[in-house]
């Protein structure tokens, strides 16, 4: 047991280490941000205020850290290429 909770403990502070590295922050509005920057090539003002659109869009007036979270897997799940079936 002790062997699982320490090896649980390495993969969680691995993967934290791993976001932090690629996008300096612990802040996944930010992740949402840079990605959308990154994917589109606009300003980050643009990208922001297109993030604050689509979160006015659904009613959300102030998102909190789980709805950018939420928002940052889909754009990253629709991101992905389909694979031919």
């Amino acid at each position: 047991m002790k062997k699982v909770v320490i090896t649980l403990l390495i993969l969680v502070v691995a993967a934290a280490g791993a976001t932090f590295w690629r996008y300096q922050s612990f802040d996944p509005c930010e992740w949402l941000k840079q990605d959308m920057a990154a994917k589109s090539d606009l300003p980050g003002l643009f990208v922001e205020g297109q993030i604050r659109w689509d979160f006015l869009f659904d009613g959300v007036a102030d998102p909190d850290g789980m709805q950018c979270l939420k928002k940052w897997w889909n754009f990253r799940a629709d991101e992905e290429p389909k694979k031919a079936s």
